[in-house]
């Protein structure tokens, strides 16, 4: 939904490739990862590992061999370990220990060069370096490395629409923002900046059009307020003709999806303590804001695809853990309630 399927088709993951979203579990007390392959509201199979994954942080999900299966990227922080597993539904296929690097490194998945296969972007906050690896598989063929400014964050975009990823970069102390487009041959980094958002504006990359180009929500923690900005043929259109959203409190919480499966990026928005939900769904110069049956309060959304037909779904967990449902989309909302 957010980033065009060519770009990131494993944002959610689809460990057996069949479209349908996956679950995957990482239990923080354990450390045992689980998967379980789902088919609408039925678990084809699942498997929870044997062993468990002290001191390693929850994985990044991608495709590094390109037969459209989510693999998954390591990282462990305490000592610098990088490892890849890629995956045939619930079973590891092949595995592989990267390159360690040590201290406090951000991994970002994309596809830099735009050939199917993810590749992957390190940032180290604390010093400002970074790395640029062109993956294949288990193995590392091309390299690039820099330096840049402090506490930034990155994010997978595609702003041309040409099918190679491209990298907004976000300061959330000091409200700067940026691109940086790349050759997809020589690795060469073009970068500009954007105009400046205030600290207290978060960012998501979308696809609000629809029109293959990567877009920015923003919301505005303390405020409520929420806008898009969108990215055309001659560039980014930002704080000339900003597209504004209905604003809701802080409080609130709104997921991103595609009820329609039209390739505009729509929102749920939900009031978690009373319980309240709301669908709008992206125009040209705003929402429609649609009425939508309401599920009560202790239960937290997730959207995914869980049937295959495009439409996002969403499904409801308790915050215990204990109950589950899935609400299918017909295209227009989703209505069809199973336990």
């Amino acid at each position: 939904m957010a980033i065009p399927d060519s770009l990131n088709p494993l944002g959610v993951p689809d460990f057996n490739g069949d479209g349908r979203t996956d679950l995957f579990s990482f239990n923080a007390n354990i450390r045992t990862p689980e998967i379980m392959l789902m088919s609408g509201v039925r678990s084809l199979s699942s498997s929870s590992f044997s062993f468990t994954l002290d001191d390693w942080q929850d994985p990044k999900f991608g495709d590094f061999n390109g037969d459209r299966k989510t693999d998954s990227i390591w990282r462990n922080d305490k000592v610098g370990a990088n490892a890849i597993w890629l995956m045939n539904g619930t079973t590891i296929e092949s595995a592989a220990f990267l390159e360690p690097l040590q201290g406090v490194w951000t991994d970002v998945v994309g596809d830099f060069d735009g050939n199917g296969k993810s590749d992957l972007l390190w940032y180290n906050p604390n010093t400002g370096d970074y790395q640029v690896w062109l993956m294949d598989g288990l193995q590392r063929v091309k390299q690039t490395s820099g330096k840049i400014q402090q506490g930034w964050q990155a994010t997978i975009a595609d702003f041309n629409n040409d099918n190679r990823s491209d990298v907004f970069w976000r300061n959330p102390t000091t409200g700067e923002n940026g691109v940086w487009t790349f050759d997809p041959q020589t690795l060469a980094i073009y970068g500009e900046f954007i105009p400046f958002k205030s600290p207290t504006w978060t960012p998501e990359i979308i696809d609000y059009n629809g029109n293959g180009r990567s877009d920015t929500y923003w919301r505005d923690r303390l405020t409520g307020q929420n806008q898009v900005w969108t990215w055309t043929v001659s560039g980014l259109q930002p704080n000339s003709t900003p597209i504004e959203l209905p604003n809701v409190g802080g409080d609130f919480v709104i997921k991103t999806a595609d009820f329609e499966g039209n390739g505009r990026t729509d929102f749920l928005v939900r009031n978690p303590s009373a319980g309240e939900d709301q669908i709008w769904l992206s125009e040209d110069t705003g929402v429609q804001i649609l009425p939508f049956a309401t599920q009560s309060a202790g239960f937290q959304a997730e959207i995914g695809d869980y049937n295959g037909d495009r439409f996002s779904d969403i499904r409801w967990t308790s915050t215990n853990g204990v109950q589950g449902t899935i609400w299918f989309s017909n295209g227009i909302l989703p209505r069809a309630m199973v336990a």
